[in-house]
């Protein structure tokens, strides 16, 4: 749970600097408007780092032991809802092996986030 937490006030944090308001809009009657923002995120890292597990938790809560290796790129979503916004994520998990290597920027293109996930143990 503290995880999941830390992963909101993260996006919290990231889309305020995004949208640059400090406050929700009202609707006519007073009540908040609910924002609705759309973000390409992509993960970037060699094969075998762990980008296909971070993003199957973060969108189905699971993890698999043994996950095949991404051919080209995988593409997921996953809303989430903070206070008064809808967050879309449109994920793009990349695969990490060298032959695919010259695909990445036509992932990558247009990306207002990206996470490189590597390996620490990786000298």
């Amino acid at each position: 749970m503290a995880d999941k937490q830390l992963l909101y006030s993260t996006v919290k944090h990231v889309l305020a600097m995004a949208t640059n308001r400090s406050g929700a809009a009202q609707r006519p009657n007073g009540a908040p408007q609910t924002k609705v923002c759309q973000f390409k995120l992509v993960l970037l890292g060699e094969s075998a780092v762990g980008k296909s597990s971070l993003v199957l938790r973060f969108v189905k809560g699971q993890f698999h032991e043994y996950q095949e290796s991404t051919i080209g790129a995988a593409f997921l979503t996953q809303t989430v809802c903070l206070d008064d916004t809808t967050v879309k994520f449109e994920i793009w998990d990349t695969a990490g092996q060298e032959r695919y290597h010259s695909l990445a920027p036509m992932y990558y293109r247009g990306a207002q986030a990206a996470i490189v996930v590597y390996d620490i143990t990786n000298q």
